[in-house]
């Protein structure tokens, strides 16, 4: 697949992907008006298409500019969505704001990443992004001291669970984040410590560039554009863009910018660390949006990462989850050992994946011998496994 070719896509998430563009213009009303009157286009499956990718706000926004006149049921879900998508995006920009505040006031450093703060950036309505939950980072030193913060304003911790302060410390270690619950609120929120897990991805982002956004009297913290945009790439082929929203992201954040500002925003990333993500970022927004940026080249690990996108954004006619060991969970688990660019990036992967999270928290090992993890993994993965089906047997 050719950097900017067009992606085969069946009709449902033909009409998502075309409310999804970031160019809100005549053509796409049109183009939008063609594509609704099909009558092979399916609307029950088209809402399901909808909610498989989270972007009901930027689906029914384009309906209703277009004049698209949909069957009453339809409409009325899709309406229903949005409303519930924006309430929810609104319970989080407060709260958001209100934790900016007390993090400022413990002199902690808060920086929210996407969520309120990448609305705001893109749409300048918080309501046009569907977030389930508040993404927070802090710097490593804070940890502690965020976690008692949190608790102290009704949050519990709801991952990891039950683990004893020394097990936490080394849960921190080999993770990025953990995640928090406010149950009076009905609030999730990941305190992250880390943007990724292979520490030689955006090895040279400087979390300490930010910039600060407008939110009503007040201003959320985040992450300074070539930043955003370098994390949003490589988050998003981690995922393998499995969800439309995260590429649309992308391209609504490009939008208005010139092909030289798009070529220094991929050149910034690459240097920080980003790998192959920004020109499969770009070549997915040329495929799906048809916008012509910056060129991307595209070597033979790239073009695969492209295609395990596209498996993972069609998969089951675009409307069905991603489970585990199937076809595009794989090539999700293969690419993501093939998004940096360097020998260290490759064997970091590799090792996080054979070494397993659950022994290094749980079983440490004296300093200097952590290469064991590798080894005794399947030894005792056999015997948990083991002891669960004795369990059961017995139960």
């Amino acid at each position: 697949m050719r950097a900017g070719e067009a992606l085969p896509l069946p009709l449902t998430l033909h009409v998502v992907v075309n409310c999804c563009r970031p160019d809100d213009d005549a053509a796409r009303s049109a183009s939008l008006r063609a594509l609704v009157a099909s009558p092979a286009l399916d609307m029950d499956r088209l809402i399901r298409t909808v909610a498989r990718h989270r972007v009901a706000p930027q689906v029914h926004r384009a309906v209703t500019e277009a004049g698209v006149r949909l069957p009453p049921d339809t409409a009325a879900r899709l309406a229903q969505m949005a409303g519930k998508a924006a309430r929810r995006s609104l319970n989080l920009a407060k709260e958001s704001l209100f934790l900016q505040s007390v993090f400022d006031q413990a002199g902690l450093d808060a920086t929210f990443v996407k969520g309120t703060a990448l609305a705001l950036l893109m749409h300048r309505d918080v309501g046009m992004k569907d977030s389930w939950d508040i993404d927070l980072l802090v710097r490593p030193d804070q940890i502690d001291a965020a976690c008692d913060l949190l608790i102290g304003e009704g949050y519990v911790l709801n991952y990891p669970a039950d683990l004893a302060p020394a097990a936490f410390k080394r849960f921190q270690q080999v993770a990025k984040e953990c995640v928090f619950f406010h149950p009076a609120r009905n609030i999730y929120l990941e305190l992250h410590w880390k943007l990724v897990d292979n520490p030689h991805e955006l090895s040279g982002l400087d979390l300490g560039q930010t910039q600060s956004v407008a939110l009503g009297s007040g201003k959320l913290r985040t992450l300074a554009d070539p930043e955003l945009f370098a994390y949003l790439c490589v988050h998003g082929t981690r995922h393998s863009w499995s969800r439309l929203k995260w590429i649309a992201d992308v391209a609504a954040f490009l939008k208005g910018r010139s092909g030289d500002e798009v070529s220094r925003l991929r050149d910034q990333a690459v240097a920080m660390g980003a790998g192959r993500a920004p020109d499969v970022a770009l070549a997915l927004c040329q495929s799906l949006f048809g916008r012509p940026l910056a060129t991307t080249q595209l070597d033979a690990a790239g073009r695969y990462l492209v295609r395990a996108a596209h498996a993972n954004l069609t998969h089951g006619g675009g409307v069905t989850e991603i489970a585990a060991y199937n076809k595009p969970w794989r090539m999700t688990w293969i690419g993501r050992h093939l998004i940096g660019t360097t020998h260290k990036a490759f064997l970091a992967e590799l090792e996080s994946n054979w070494a397993g999270d659950y022994d290094r928290v749980h079983i440490p090992l004296p300093q200097g011998l952590g290469f064991l993890y590798v080894v005794i993994r399947v030894p005792l993965w056999l015997w948990r496994k083991a002891r669960r089906l004795v369990a059961r047997e017995r139960a």
